[in-house]
């Protein structure tokens, strides 16, 4: 569901590529400190290669949009992981961030073909574009992780 269409929630459950599922604050909270420390790692990494910094703000931005997933009380059902909590995040945020996510899409093909294939090495103009999306996530995903109840300690 990479297209420029908006993708829809309904069709996302009836597809199996997501289940009722509700998630811990603190867990959240765990995956978005993960997604910031990508961020910074994605820093050190840009003078040695832009294809790896890329590739981990990629995973910065694949977090994000499994908080957005997960906060919504939904769990990746599918062996189409990636796609399925991209697709479902663009959902769940009505569209606001849908440029957004077709982005971190291409970014998903992108660093596919540098783990797996001979692809192309991202332009500094895609990685500095890679972080501005990556920035706008993390602010995403950290506005719903603050809309939750805190975690009771036991």
């Amino acid at each position: 569901m990479t297209s420029p269409r908006e993708p829809r929630l309904d069709q996302l459950v009836a597809e199996g590529r997501l289940r009722l599922q509700s998630a811990d604050r603190q867990m959240l909270e765990k995956t978005l400190e993960s997604a910031r420390q990508d961020v910074a790692a994605a820093s050190a990494m840009e003078k040695a290669s832009l294809s790896w910094t890329e590739a981990i703000l990629y995973e910065a931005g694949l977090r994000c949009a499994r908080i957005i997933v997960q906060a919504a009380g939904w769990r990746i059902a599918a062996d189409r992981g990636h796609q399925t909590a991209i697709d479902a995040a663009d959902a769940l945020t009505d569209g606001r961030l849908h440029r957004i996510f077709l982005r971190l899409h291409r970014m998903r093909r992108v660093r596919h073909e540098f783990m797996y294939e001979v692809g192309h090495e991202p332009s500094r103009a895609d990685v500095a574009q890679a972080r501005r999306d990556v920035a706008a996530l993390i602010a995403e995903a950290q506005a719903v992780v603050s809309q939750r109840p805190q975690t009771q300690q036991r």
